[in-house]
């Protein structure tokens, strides 16, 4: 068993030599905190308060709020209190909520006072309960060592420090901090585990506090072998689309390997937490169907199962308003498939042309219209199900949606394909940019023509 007579301020002091200062303590005045902040205050080391108050326990909270309030003007240390929104432990999911608002809120508060670290008071116990709670659960991995004595600019300075120790500190050094009643409850499951499970496997095993950080640091270590090993091999796995510019390709072979969960959770849950299962389902699925999280979408397309991040999903909901091409119009624009390739924001000239004798019609992507008869309209828009074309060079009409599916036009981003139409809604259509000429407006003997010119 770990000896309660540890020299924190010496050990606190070797910990911070290699942390970037200035530091913000989170700060919530329970004892844990309040050992750091007074070992801070001992090392004469500036620092910076942050206090989050959640409201979760009434009166209690806000007579911790004021603790801590009344205990930064007593050791004059600028600080700042945070209470998080109305209502904000009523929705699901809270603990996880509540961790981000707290990560983000002191983040903020970093930036506002130029911090470059942020210190948290937990300790080796909190390791343990953190490491039993997940593996109890089910966890990989990166949950059995989500916790470590540094997480970006997050560091742990009591990480190697037992609760006992730091109750021999407090009462040592007769230091006054606040005790949260919800702590004695075993209602919360990481309770019930401080409470009984930790100390019984302490009893059981003297040594398990320590067994615990070796067991952490040795996967630690297989953790970073797998990463760099998968980081090696990822392409094989993850790929940028060859035809959706900005998208990425998750292979399939990644389901034919023994280890394709692995390589899953290494690859695509660090982009996007989709369920394995969840995305072996979507590939066994038909061309166009798709699944979403937090964002993110996976499509299941003829190229593979194509991951969108959050500002392509958001790109591909934009629409080409409708727009009445004229003679005052120079200029169109527009996303469009060229029979392999997805083009974003394509745009063309515009050139009117009053005769032509030569029967070159240009090409799908440049072409020469006739400017239709019986004064019909041209509208640019993108396509609606239900619109028609007359091919050229075929009898009889086709719909667009055939010709999409035909052409092998991506699902997730048909529905933005350009076109010219007879109709600012669903109606004739003339052109496909890449794809589809219609036989009624080829080159004849009329004198009005309108040239298009992809820039």
């Amino acid at each position: 068993m770990e000896s309660n007579s540890v020299n924190l301020i010496d050990l606190v002091n070797n910990f911070l030599e290699k942390v970037p200062p200035p530091y913000v303590l989170m700060f919530s005045g329970g004892q844990d905190s309040v050992s750091l902040s007074h070992i801070l205050r001992i090392l004469e080391v500036p620092f910076f308060i942050f206090h989050l108050n959640y409201g979760l326990r009434g009166k209690e909270s806000d007579q911790d709020e004021n603790f801590v309030r009344d205990w930064c003007l007593k050791y004059s240390i600028p600080f700042k209190i945070l209470r998080a929104p109305k209502d904000f432990n009523s929705s699901a999911n809270f603990q996880s909520r509540a961790r981000d608002l707290r990560y983000e809120a002191v983040t903020n508060y970093c930036k506002e006072v130029q911090a470059s670290s942020v210190l948290t008071a937990h300790h080796t116990n909190d390791s343990a309960e953190t490491f039993l709670f997940h593996a109890a659960r089910g966890t990989g991995l990166s949950g059995l060592i989500s916790m470590s004595s540094k997480n970006d600019n997050v560091y742990r300075p009591f990480w190697s420090v037992s609760k006992d120790q730091i109750n021999f500190f407090g009462t040592e050094h007769k230091l006054v901090w606040r005790e949260d009643s919800t702590n004695h409850s075993d209602k919360y499951t990481r309770n019930h585990i401080r409470h009984n499970s930790l100390p019984s496997l302490i009893k059981a095993v003297p040594q398990a506090l320590q067994g615990f950080k070796t067991t952490q640091r040795n996967l630690r270590e297989i953790n970073s072998y797998l990463k760099t090993s998968i980081n090696r091999d990822k392409d094989l796995y993850l790929h940028k689309s060859y035809s959706i510019p900005g998208a990425k390709i998750i292979d399939r072979k990644i389901f034919d390997v023994a280890h394709g969960s692995l390589l899953f959770n290494y690859i695509i849950k660090p982009l996007a937490d989709f369920d394995y299962q969840h995305v072996i389902s979507l590939n066994k699925a038909q061309v166009g169907t798709h699944i979403q999280f937090n964002g993110w979408q996976i499509w299941h397309e003829r190229e593979g199962l194509v991951l969108l991040n959050p500002d392509m999903v958001k790109k591909r909901s934009s629409i080409v308003k409708p727009k009445n091409i004229s003679a005052a119009i120079s200029n169109i624009k527009g996303n469009c498939w060229n029979g392999s390739f997805w083009n974003f924001e394509k745009q063309w000239k515009l050139e009117y042309i009053k005769s032509k004798e030569t029967q070159d019609f240009g090409d799908l992507m440049n072409p020469i219209l006739k400017v239709p008869e019986n004064n019909k309209g041209l509208f640019w828009r993108t396509w609606i199900k239900g619109d028609y074309i007359y091919p050229l060079g075929m009898k009889g009409k086709k719909k667009i949606s055939d010709i999409l599916t035909d052409s092998k036009v991506p699902s997730c981003l048909r529905h933005q394909q350009v076109l010219l139409s007879d109709s600012i809604s669903l109606g004739e259509v003339y052109w496909i940019p890449g794809l589809q000429l219609s036989r009624n407006v080829k080159i004849d003997n009329e004198e009005k023509y309108i040239r298009f010119n992809d820039q």
